[in-house]
């Protein structure tokens, strides 16, 4: 056959292990949801997946509460001026002109990228942003303490409560990211409690106290935010998944309602409504058209003598014939009724059409299937009919289905187990 042809044949547009797969998921998804996930981590993929989902709005969080963040940081140099006026200039010089210049550049540049490694940032690269940021308005704020010799100086220490906000509430670091972001700073607090010559014993104790208590609390809101946000998304993952699996079902429905069940090949409404279409394009092109109709010999006798599952053995076997010898593009192949099959061939000429069709013949005839009630062989054998014109305008293919039936009328009546063909 010419290599302008192939069969189009039934595709499986579900296949089975997307199936399992996506039921797999689908019990893993509902497991989680039943039992919890008390760790905060999904297992493997489903992970990464969660941190991909949220990828896009923790960007835009991080930028939008960054810029909040450093307004409200240089906000606290009214707090510098009232209980640390002795280091206020120095306090102004490192909130105004070091830190928040480098802040907006860097801000800047994360907003306005559009390639390199601040557009393409991962989940964990976002959280390492927000938690050096954090870290660092820490260390200035330890330093400005280890500067001061004012008398209040220790009361400063609340500010440590602000940044662990900052970081487990307000730009919402995964758990246990915040977890270890708490306890840097918290190492940082008790650091500077014991390290600042004038801080007052009695206060070394409530304020500690102050600074855990914060940490607890806004740790325990952090986890119950992300337990939230990880349940949503397991929600939406399930709803995700019932609507994949009902379009998939809907899918298979559809191409069930287009395929004989027994052969697995395209039924008789199928090829009729898909063959206009053929036809419409091969009368538009002007190119040529070919209808092969496919008889058994003597099939009846063969169930009655066989049974019906040797008969539908035997169909099946003839089906695989027809697949692997028509198997050019453009090819419908289809089972017509009982024993009968039809193909509709494009782009062919006459000659090879008629070799093609032949091939068929010989092909049924080698498969050697024992039919001792025919009167044709003592195997198997197949009478085609085949029709043949150069499409053109004005034509119906109806016209050709009559002339191939009328062939295969004539293959039967002429000693069956041979190919007759018409042309228009």
């Amino acid at each position: 056959m010419s290599s302008t042809a192939a069969t189009v044949l039934p595709v499986d547009e579900s296949p089975e292990h997307e199936t399992q797969r996506d039921a797999a998921r689908t019990t893993m998804i509902n497991g989680l949801l039943q039992r919890g996930f008390p760790l905060m981590v999904f297992p493997g993929e489903l992970e990464r997946e969660f941190r991909q989902a949220g990828l896009a709005a923790k960007r835009a969080h991080i930028l939008k509460s960054g810029y909040i963040s450093l307004l409200i940081f240089n906000v606290f140099l009214v707090a510098d001026y009232l209980m640390l006026p002795d280091v206020f200039m120095q306090a102004l010089t490192l909130r105004l002109l070091v830190f928040t210049p480098l802040a907006l550049l860097f801000l800047w540049m994360f907003q306005t990228a559009k390639t390199g490694a601040l557009a393409t940032v991962s989940s964990m690269g976002l959280e390492l942003i927000a938690m050096v940021s954090g870290l660092a308005a820490a260390l200035m704020l330890a330093y400005i303490l280890a500067s001061s010799q004012s008398p209040l100086a220790y009361l400063y220490h609340i500010g440590f409560m602000v940044v662990i906000t900052y970081g487990t509430i307000v730009q919402r670091l995964r758990f246990w990211n915040a977890v270890v972001f708490s306890l840097l700073l918290i190492a940082l607090h008790v650091w500077g409690v014991y390290t600042l010559p004038s801080f007052p014993e009695r206060m070394v104790l409530p304020l500690v106290s102050m600074v855990l208590a914060s940490a607890a609390f806004t740790l325990t809101a952090n986890y119950a935010l992300e337990n939230d946000e990880r349940r949503r998304f397991l929600l939406t993952e399930r709803e995700r998944g019932l609507i994949r699996s009902l379009t998939q079902t809907q899918v298979r429905l559809r191409e069930l309602s287009r395929v004989d069940e027994l052969t697995g090949l395209y039924n008789r409404r199928h090829f009729e409504s898909s063959v206009q279409q053929l036809w419409q394009r091969a009368s538009f092109g002007g190119t040529p058209m070919a209808i092969l109709m496919i008889d058994v010999d003597h099939f009846k006798k063969f169930n009655d003598h066989y049974g019906h599952p040797a008969g539908d053995a035997c169909l099946r076997q003839v089906c695989q014939v027809l697949k692997q010898t028509l198997n050019g593009q453009g090819v419908i192949v289809a089972r017509y009724g009982g024993e009968e099959f039809i193909a509709a061939i494009p782009n062919l000429d006459e000659a090879a059409a008629l070799n093609l069709a032949e091939q068929v013949r010989a092909s049924v005839e080698r498969c050697q299937i024992p039919h001792d009630r025919s009167a044709t062989s003592s195997v198997v054998t197949a009478s085609l009919g085949l029709a043949w014109c150069q499409a053109r305008p004005g034509m119906k293919v109806e016209h050709l289905l009559a002339l191939a039936d009328g062939a295969l009328y004539d293959a039967k009546h002429q000693g069956r187990n041979r190919v007759c063909s018409q042309s228009a």
